[in-house]
């Protein structure tokens, strides 16, 4: 679990896709969640560094997201 995440109604856990090392957290998430909601590609959480790059093959672009969630 690399983060969770807590609304109103409930807290949802976020995974990572990839293993590695967290070096940098969005400090500014802190005073601003909503960020996530106004600006998600923007409002980054974490920074990992990737243990395993033959992993991001695997990882889905924005466009095969979109369809595999229809």
């Amino acid at each position: 679990v690399l983060s969770e995440l807590e609304s109103v109604k409930a807290v949802s856990e976020v995974f990572c896709p990839i293993n590695g090392e967290v070096i940098e957290v969005n400090e500014d998430l802190i005073d601003a969640p909503e960020m996530i909601n106004e600006s998600p590609y923007d409002a980054w959480i974490a920074k990992v560094k990737v243990e395993d790059e033959s992993e991001l093959e695997n990882l889905m672009d924005h466009e095969e997201y979109a369809e595999f969630v229809q």
